[in-house]
């Protein structure tokens, strides 16, 4: 990811992956987390929805400004459900890596304020599902 672009390109797909890993893991939610797990599912939906947005603002030559420090491979996840315990273990991991992604792209974007404070407020929203998908563990 060498761009603004690429960027906000990787943070949609983030988004959009992890509704769906959402979406199916509601599906092997005991009744207590179902709620929860459908918000996450929704919350990444409306993210994906603000991002695609924030890309279309920015888009300007900043689209092609490079960009240094940021390696997709560092924030791959599992989206493996093989049952809700496994599967919300795996949702842990990704939002650690989803929320390391975010913060560290928020850094790298202070030229464009807007957007760095979005991928940082996503950041901190991923960041705080954690200790709710703990609590079902």
């Amino acid at each position: 990811m060498g761009t603004f672009g690429a960027i906000l390109k990787y943070a949609i797909e983030i988004e959009d992956t992890t509704s769906k890993f959402y979406d199916g893991l509601s599906q092997k939610a005991l009744e207590n987390a179902k709620g929860s797990i459908c918000e996450f599912s929704d919350a990444s939906k409306k993210n994906k929805q603000t991002l695609e947005k924030t890309r279309r603002m920015e888009m300007q030559e900043m689209i092609l400004e490079a960009i240094t420090g940021i390696d997709s491979t560092n924030y791959e996840a599992k989206f493996e459900i093989p049952d809700f315990a496994g599967g919300a273990n795996n949702a842990v991991g990704i939002e650690q890596k989803a929320s390391s992604f975010y913060f560290d792209a928020s850094k790298k974007l202070g030229f464009l304020p807007n957007a760095a404070r979005t991928l940082e407020r996503i950041g901190k929203e991923r960041e705080s599902r954690i200790e709710k998908i703990r609590a079902f563990l």
